[in-house]
């Protein structure tokens, strides 16, 4: 019968993208969240066993308390809730492919927001695992002839072990964690040359911007923040082809998504109007910095 009447029960991976950027952007466009809201809510019930659908569905909720931060309390309670609400339906479902994932972020909810000690109980039911069998892989590929795969997976290794460790770099700069000025600087340059090493993009300037303006040191902020702001407009930096390639095939830059653009908008906004920033305008080139940030961001298109 589902097929007599051509009724769709899953999309494609791609297809669930492709929509929900969609659903986004038209947000954006339309400055309000309304028809956007109906239109995800009218694609889950149209799509009700779709995971890849309900899993993106729980990522555009945390988008439009991005893009609206300023929605009544009711309507981000809303998003929260309907969150929520999907990550544990996937997670009831037992789908493998998404089980470990969504109750990560069940966890993260419950530690924010809710109770911490059930956050924690869901962390404790995530595989403990202290061994890396990626090596045992590559040896089993290279022993059965297979060289080109064992140097995809190996490189697929390498690049997680290096994002992971510049975030925990920018992790450890937090001054909770390391209120030693001096440390936290050498935890900046950790990550600026993690960064050229491997031909990712690096924002330590933005870092450094936070710790020299901490410190009182107008001169050194205001250099960061020109480096900075001309890193944020800089084209996406593709990982280095000759460490990471064919393990991470080579893409072209594309504009970024709506989320990406909103969150740049958010930064220049606090740049804006936050009085710890203010020292910053007095000089002509951060001045100049901050106009140019402003100006691409107008100037970015919105679909």
């Amino acid at each position: 019968m589902d097929t007599l009447l051509q009724f769709e029960e899953t999309l494609a991976d791609e297809e669930v993208i492709t929509r929900i950027n969609a659903i986004l952007e038209q947000a954006l466009r339309d400055g309000t969240v309304d028809a956007a809201q109906q239109q995800l809510n009218e694609l889950l019930r149209r799509y009700p066993n779709c995971t890849a659908l309900q899993y993106n569905a729980a990522v555009a909720y945390d988008s439009f308390r991005l893009f609206f931060p300023t929605a009544p309390e009711s309507l981000q309670r809303e998003w929260k809730d309907s969150k929520r609400s999907l990550l544990e339906r996937i997670r009831s479902g037992g789908n493998a492919a998404y089980w470990q994932s969504v109750t990560l972020s069940l966890a993260a909810l419950e530690i924010a927001d809710g109770d911490p000690e059930q956050g924690a109980a869901q962390l404790k039911e995530l595989p403990q695992q202290t061994w890396d069998i990626g090596g045992m892989w590559a040896l089993y590929y290279m022993k059965t002839d297979r060289p080109e795969q064992a140097l995809e997976l190996t490189q697929k290794q390498l690049y997680r072990a290096v994002t992971q460790a510049i975030s925990a770099l920018v992790t450890m700069t937090n001054p909770k964690l390391q209120p030693d000025p001096d440390k936290r600087h050498k935890l900046c340059d950790a990550y600026r040359t993690l960064a050229e090493t491997f031909a990712l993009p690096d924002r330590s300037d933005g870092l450094l911007l936070e710790l020299y303006l901490e410190q009182g040191n107008i001169e050194k902020a205001a250099a960061c923040f020109v480096q900075y702001a001309h890193a944020l407009q800089a084209p996406f930096r593709l990982p280095d082809p000759d460490l990471f390639a064919p393990g991470l095939p080579a893409r072209t830059s594309e504009p970024p998504l709506a989320a990406v653009r909103e969150m740049l908008r958010m930064l220049v906004r606090a740049f804006d109007q936050e009085a710890r920033y203010r020292p910053l305008w007095a000089v002509p080139a951060c001045r100049a910095a901050l106009d140019q940030l402003k100006s691409g961001l107008e100037q970015a298109p919105t679909a």
